[in-house]
């Protein structure tokens, strides 16, 4: 009896829904796993494009600040500084 049950159980819709729900949530756990390193690689990209950016904005302030010293020396009288 519990075979001829189990049988039954077996080829029911309800099981072939069941296995066909399980395999479309490992699908989908898989699918996110892979967005998920997806998106790891892009903020890792990102955070290094911004620490470029923000060490190259630095890098030019600070060569602007020399240049305004240098336009401020030259407009007050230091001739060597107007090169």
């Amino acid at each position: 009896m519990k075979a001829l049950f189990l049988a039954f159980l077996l080829a029911s819709p309800a099981f072939a829904e069941d296995e066909a729900h399980r395999l479309d949530r490992l699908r989908t756990e898989q699918l996110n796993r892979q967005a998920a390193k997806a998106i790891d690689a892009r903020d890792s990209h990102n955070d290094t494009g911004q620490r470029a950016y923000r060490a190259a904005r630095a890098d030019y302030e600070r060569r602007m600040a020399s240049w305004r010293r240098q336009v401020a020396a030259c407009n007050g009288g230091d001739w060597s500084a107007c090169q």
